[in-house]
């Protein structure tokens, strides 16, 4: 479920490949292949969740510790980082792997719930990412990380990410009046496309709000 819901998610930005990192202990301190760069052991970003072109957890990305490269200053600076130039250079990916598949833009966004950090959503992309496919990007990451970290108002318990998705699209078109397109729109404030927001309305039956 969680691949679908990741795969669904970045399906609009042409997404070659998307991952997921959690926070937790540090665990693979001894055998991890950035061990060199982690100043502090006891926590570190753990890849949970592959979707695309690799589904394995165990490759040289496996961690991040915090403040690491890229995705690591996204954990702990809680900013979207999205880069277009010298992919290969950055230590995001095997500079093979990206020049093999043409990815041509990254973007790492942090994944928050109840306010906290909880990780970091990731994704290579085909095509340039422009102002509103970041906007959307970060609307993805702010459906995960509710989604896959327990509640505490929930008694520990995981939200659906279904119940998530429909309150920010609701709460999303009551600030609009009901408005799916235009400058002022849901779709435009979400940064999705008017269809695919209308598309996962009728999906998961949400309704306009009535004038």
């Amino acid at each position: 479920m969680l691949s679908q819901l990741i795969a669904d998610l970045v399906a609009p930005f042409d997404g070659a490949l998307a991952r997921v990192w959690r926070l937790r202990p540090g665990d693979q301190c001894s055998t991890c292949p950035m061990r060199s760069e982690c100043a502090d052991r006891s926590r570190c970003l753990h890849l949970v969740a592959s979707v695309g072109l690799s589904t394995r957890l165990d490759g040289p990305f496996r961690r991040f510790p915090l403040g690491a490269r890229q995705v690591g200053r996204v954990m702990l600076e809680s900013q979207p980082f999205v880069t277009q130039d010298g992919l290969e250079t950055q230590g995001l990916a095997d500079p093979g792997w990206i020049a093999l598949h043409g990815i041509r833009s990254f973007a790492a966004l942090p994944m928050r719930r109840e306010a906290m950090g909880v990780g970091v959503f990731a994704v290579f992309c085909r095509r340039a990412l422009d102002d509103d496919d970041v906007r959307g990007l970060t609307a993805a990451a702010a459906l995960l990380g509710p989604a896959l970290e327990p509640s505490t108002a929930r008694g520990g318990t995981l939200r659906p990410l279904v119940e998530i998705e429909r309150e920010a699209i609701e709460r999303t078109l009551a600030t609009t009046g009901g408005r799916v397109s235009g400058p002022r729109g849901a779709a435009r404030i979400l940064g999705l496309k008017p269809t695919t927001l209308q598309s996962r309305m009728k999906k998961i039956g949400v309704q306009r709000p009535s004038r």
